[in-house]
């Protein structure tokens, strides 16, 4: 059963769940209204793979470093980009979230870069919910 944009959004605001997976099958029109929805409830929206499909560990660490404030902050390495995302999402006012719609490329030419991300936006949204009651999620279609 595909879930509704209310369900989603329900389960992006859930501090229990850092990862939220969405099936791949969830309709297009649904994905694109995602962003809009959870501006509306507080979050801002970066969508990795918007632009192209990231295939691998330096298309993932160069999307990052596009969206930091100040390019070259993530150093290529997920121990800066962890400390970059924490410095960064305290500002909001309920979090980020971060969108992934297709991340078969890089979880075919590199799994580890895959599970390293998620490990990062976890400690991330962990430490920011603990701290400042703020969400970092990751929202995963896949």
């Amino acid at each position: 059963m595909i879930p509704t944009l209310d369900q989603i959004v329900s389960r992006v605001e859930d501090p229990e769940t850092p990862v939220v997976w969405l099936d791949p099958a969830i309709p297009d029109d649904l994905w694109a209204a995602l962003p809009e929805a959870l501006r509306i409830h507080g979050f801002e929206v970066f969508h990795i793979d918007a632009a192209a499909d990231v295939a691998d560990r330096d298309a993932l660490m160069g999307r990052f470093d596009e969206f930091a404030p100040i390019p070259g902050q993530t150093t290529r390495d997920f121990e800066s980009l962890r400390n970059c995302l924490l410095r960064m999402a305290t500002g909001q006012p309920r979090g980020w979230a971060i969108l992934f719609s297709n991340p078969d490329p890089l979880r075919q030419s590199d799994e580890a870069a895959f599970e390293e991300l998620m490990e990062a936006l976890e400690m991330v949204h962990e430490s920011l919910y603990e701290i400042h009651v703020k969400s970092f999620k990751f929202v995963v279609r896949d």
